[in-house]
């Protein structure tokens, strides 16, 4: 595929059709990946970010939500909101077909023109001295609201209660929007259940007129928070097998209530899984990379058995996402 010439458009409104768009005709008004300035009273800017993967349209509906109150209010906060992956949202897609995921390509590096896309937005944001980072994103299992944070600085950790009590410390899967931009601020991936679902939307939005009005941090969560860390990605490998139906052939086997155990402690010793013809077809890896497969099972006969205790999350039966990202996480709670 010949390389795409991207660019990243700068506007300092949002477009009045967006209340009538739907994010896969994005396009129709942001040909291109674009950065949106609005001021506010408050000159420091919360930055947001949308569709950057082009199907988890929550962010792209919360926007929509802002704009209709933004009709009626003054904006307490100024924003930079970021419009991510334009053609992905048009093919309702994750990401374009052979180009980079644009959650993974913030911390530099790359040489592709969405690395150097990631890079421009940035810079920008960072001269800018925000306030505050939301990336809003959906995901496919049957998880509660829970975000992404990758310090357990009070602040960071503030944000996070705002949106939900369930908080995952994470550097893993590396190279993403949130973690690039905790560098400089208080900074979240929001993950907000399935696409589609109104309540979702309205969680996200809510979020992001909380921070708006927010006038600092005061050092601690607004209410208790269950933090846990990421102990390993599971992936699963190109040439294996999966089902969810016992008694169908394949590789590795997993229940097909498989999505129910995310953010429920599943006990040492607990089946995860059954490896139908030997073979590794499960690794689990740290955001470094490291194989610690061995560390979080062993293999009992044909099972795949959980050495400690492990809360799982992003768990899916959505064979699409698993190999496009992974399984899922395992996570240990702090404290």
């Amino acid at each position: 595929m010949a390389d795409l010439e991207l660019r990243l458009d700068r506007l300092d409104h949002l477009p009045g059709a967006m209340a009538r768009t739907a994010a896969k005709d994005v396009r129709s008004l942001f040909p291109e990946s674009a950065l949106i300035t609005l001021e506010g009273r408050n000159k420091q800017p919360l930055f947001v970010s949308a569709l950057v993967h082009g199907n988890e349209t929550v962010g792209w509906e919360a926007l929509k939500k802002l704009q209709a109150w933004m009709a009626h209010h003054p904006l307490p906060r100024s924003l930079i909101i970021f419009i991510g992956n334009v053609r992905a949202a048009e093919l309702q897609t994750r990401m374009v077909p052979g180009r980079p995921d644009y959650n993974r390509i913030w911390l530099g590096g790359g040489n592709t023109p969405e690395h150097r896309l990631a890079d421009e937005v940035k810079q920008i944001v960072k001269a800018a001295n925000p306030f505050a980072a939301i990336d809003l994103h959906n995901n496919t299992g049957a998880n509660p609201l829970y975000a992404l944070v990758h310090t357990d600085d009070p602040a960071h950790l503030q944000l996070n209660s705002l949106f939900s009590p369930h908080a995952m410390l994470t550097h893993n899967p590396p190279g993403t929007c949130s973690e690039a931009m905790s560098a400089f601020c208080p900074a979240i991936t929001a993950e907000c259940g399935h696409s589609g679902v109104a309540a979702n939307e309205e969680a996200a939005f809510n979020l992001v007129l909380d921070v708006l009005h927010l006038d600092h941090w005061r050092g601690a969560p607004d209410r208790p928070l269950d933090v846990y860390t990421v102990q390993g990605r599971m992936l699963i490998s190109p040439d294996a097998a999966m089902t969810f139906e016992h008694g169908a052939p394949g590789d590795i086997e997993f229940p097909a209530s498989l999505e129910k155990w995310n953010f429920f402690e599943r006990p040492a010793g607990s089946t995860f899984a059954r490896l139908l013809n030997g073979g590794t077809p499960l690794r689990v890896e740290t955001e470094t990379g490291q194989d610690v497969t061995d560390i979080c099972f062993s293999r009992e006969g044909d099972r795949l058995v959980l050495k400690r205790d492990f809360t799982p999350s992003m768990l899916t039966v959505n064979e699409d996402a698993i190999r496009a990202d992974c399984l899922g996480y395992l996570m240990e709670r702090t404290g």
